[in-house]
């Protein structure tokens, strides 16, 4: 074996550097290559040698703007895999996880590569009996192998299954279950029929991780540690988290870690080794590829509106760019402005007067100007006055384009409509998850109070039995209640069980549900246990929430779309297609506080939408003209 390779984004740094350590120790003879791919990551072993992801990838720009930082790391390998293997002189290569420590020399490794060009280990050598996370349908889901370990041989025919695997993960490592897709991992179900013979090395020593250590006995000699009685070779640990040793991963709830056992003592010793190599620092890192240049945050559904562009060989601006961002701000075929007579009103009225003027009209004509822009309103709600609320109070508020605050009071209050909302931005869901998501969306779209009374009501109070010395609203009560998960690992009995929970909300559970944690109350926001939670925790990516306005500028142009030949001048622009602001160069820019004078470049029937759409987003102006 000549080449041991990882690939990791830097917050991973640590993991890479653990791996790197171990390898030191047990494989002094081979080459160690980290392949990073968000930046470059400095180690302190003068023996490891890093490569930039960008060098070994064809269109890694493109994939770093539609995959996410799990499909992006993934799809390298292969890339990885070839250029490492063609080398001089390396006959073999091993891909390893970052979160993996080598504990004895690969030699059952070699011992596979000799006898066959590829080498995997499978995720399971029995069955997973019971519905405990995961099980044989987690499995068969995520694939027969686990491809945090891969040894191959350099010959022909290993890098014509590279070539084949590369194709593959061009537009189709993701994770998309729905499709039988899991990154990199599932296509290699089919690598065996490809290559002339496998070594399926199925030793419990090789790859131990919560997806096979049921039933194993894991023991520490003078030795060294084992498992089953045999000498321990590789460890894996996917979802560990070196804060909290006593769990064994996030990823499953099948195998407990008995306190004292010698796997609780294999598991504090690694996270001492993520410590010792800098894991503090390096997880609060964030993802280089997350945001475009302008710092918004890349959603899920961009990413995937990216990638069915790039396999239609469609341009969406290239890789992480302004133009990209432009790109995605322009969502085909959901939006058509296709005006019909405009309604009267004081549309051109300084902002203060017009927002008076349609809080006090009881005929809500901030709703009538959107019907009026709007053609795929009209088709789509024409006979349907609720519909079409609930959609504003959703979508359209999202994307800035309305605001029930323009409306008079009372026009929203249906507590339905708020359900209907969050099925608009969510999807088909039970009743339960859907009031959570409503929770959420209320705060992100910037429901008046009225709208967002009912819902609050029920799930603002606090849980009094649950609430000695930390902040417990209904809220978290009722989303540990419908998740059997979360019940078995935070049985709330106890102050470190419940402060334990308030962690995962903090650290991405309420995100899950679209919940920013500035929709909290502020008795909860405020609580000091709450604000020790969120100083012991390093949040994931939480929901994306449109900036307030800020500044001021003296003229500001409403287009219908953004070109080279729509600036004038200094002039900020709106791009009411897409119903953001851009610089002059057609760079994206937050929206302005102030404004002296609002030009109008969209014609009559397009006008009131448009002015709406400004005071949505916090706008004001003294004069307007058409």
């Amino acid at each position: 074996m000549d080449v041991i390779f990882t690939i990791v984004s830097r917050n991973y740094g640590a993991q890479a550097a653990s791996l790197m350590e171990s390898l030191r120790a047990v494989e002094p003879g081979v080459r160690r290559v980290v392949v990073t791919t968000d930046g470059p990551i400095a180690f302190k072993d003068p023996g490891v040698r890093t490569i930039d992801a960008a060098t070994l990838v064809p269109d890694f720009a493109a994939m770093c703007a539609y995959y996410d930082a799990l499909e992006l790391n993934t799809a390298v390998k292969p890339h990885a895999f070839k250029a490492l293997l063609a080398e001089e002189g390396v006959t073999s290569g091993v891909y390893l996880d970052p979160d993996i420590w080598v504990y004895r020399p690969l030699d059952m490794v070699r011992e596979g590569l000799a006898r066959a060009p590829l080498a995997l280990t499978p995720h399971t050598t029995r069955p997973l009996l019971g519905q405990a996370n995961p099980n044989d349908h987690v499995i068969l889901t995520s694939g027969a192998y686990n491809l945090g370990f891969m040894a191959a041989r350099a010959e022909p025919q290993i890098m014509a299954l590279l070539d084949w695997w590369a194709e593959k993960l061009r537009f189709d490592c993701r994770v998309d279950f729905a499709n039988g897709l899991f990154t990199d991992q599932k296509w290699m179900d089919l690598a065996p029929g490809f290559v002339s013979d496998l070594a399926l090395l199925r030793s419990p020593s090789l790859n131990l991780a919560y997806w096979n250590l049921e039933g194993r006995e894991v023991a520490k000699s003078q030795d060294g540690w084992s498992v089953d009685g045999e000498p321990l070779t590789f460890f894996h640990f996917s979802g560990f988290d070196p804060s909290r040793p006593e769990l064994l991963s996030k990823h499953q709830d099948r195998v407990r870690v008995q306190p004292g056992s010698p796997l609780a003592d294999l598991m504090r010793d690694y996270a001492g080794a993520l410590l010792r190599n800098g894991h503090a620092e390096a997880s609060t890192i964030p993802y280089g590829h997350r945001a475009f240049p302008s710092g918004r945050p890349i959603t899920h559904e961009v990413r995937r509106r990216m990638l069915a562009a790039a396999r239609a060989g469609d341009d969406f601006g290239g890789g992480l760019t302004p133009a990209a961002e432009a790109w995605s701000d322009v969502r085909p075929g959901e939006v058509i402005r296709d005006p019909v007579e405009p309604p009267e009103g004081a549309w051109l009225a300084s902002s203060g007067e017009l927002a008076r003027w349609l809080i006090a009209d009881q005929t809500a004509p901030a709703v009538t100007a959107l019907l009026t822009a709007r053609r795929d309103l009209r088709d789509r709600f024409g006979g349907d006055e609720a519909g079409l609320k609930a959609w504003l109070l959703g979508p359209e508020s999202l994307e800035g384009r309305f605001s029930a605050r323009l409306a008079p009071e009372g026009a929203f209050a249906d507590p339905d409509l708020a359900l209907r909302a969050a099925r608009h931005v969510n999807g088909e869901m039970s009743e339960a998850k859907l009031r959570f998501a409503a929770y959420g969306l209320a705060h992100r779209a910037d429901w008046p109070r009225n709208v967002a009374a009912a819902l609050r009501s029920g799930f603002d109070s606090p849980v009094r039995e649950l609430a000695r010395g930390h902040p417990f609203p209904r809220l978290f009560l009722s989303l540990w209640e419908s998740r059997g998960d979360l019940q078995r690992l935070f049985p709330l009995g106890g102050f470190s069980q419940r402060f334990a929970f308030l962690r995962w909300l903090i650290g991405g559970g309420l995100a899950e549900y679209g919940i920013d944690v500035g929709a909290l109350p502020p008795s909860v926001d405020s609580h000091p246990m709450f604000e020790l939670a969120r100083l012991s925790v390093r949040r994931e990516p939480g929901v994306q929430l449109r900036q307030p306005a800020t500044g001021a500028v003296n003229t500001l142009l409403v287009v219908e779309r953004w070109t080279p030949d729509a600036a004038g001048g200094d002039a900020l622009v709106f791009d009411a297609s897409a119903s953001r602001f851009r610089t002059p160069e057609g760079a994206p820019a937050g929206a302005p506080a102030q404004v002296a004078n609002l030009v109008f470049r969209t014609g009559p029937g397009l006008l009131p939408a448009d002015a709406v759409a400004l005071l949505s987003q916090g706008v004001t102006w003294r004069s307007a003209s058409a």
